[in-house]
């Protein structure tokens, strides 16, 4: 019963680290992704992994922890490129 609840966490947390690549502020998500951090996704990334690790072993663990790690590698796409792009010349 516990590794359902550990693989239930992972995907309610790849889903919210989903939505929040795609933030927008009009969006009925907007109001709660306000008062985040810029390491949010990170963190909500890393216990992704984690609780995917102690899920349902398989082919779901496989996804959850590959899914997971495909967001948090995007973000830090996104963020090394805002932060070394876009400085003044």
């Amino acid at each position: 019963m516990r590794r359902y609840i550990f693989t239930a966490i992972s995907i309610l947390l790849l889903i919210v680290t989903f939505f929040m690549f795609g933030y927008d502020p009009t969006k009925w998500y907007g109001k709660f992704y306000n008062s985040l951090n810029i390491f949010t996704p990170f963190v909500l990334g890393g216990l992704g992994i984690l609780s995917a690790i102690f899920g349902i072993k398989g082919d779901i663990r496989k996804v959850l922890i590959m899914l997971n790690a495909f967001l948090l590698i995007l973000f830090l796409g996104v963020y090394l490129i805002g932060i070394f792009s876009f400085q003044k010349p």
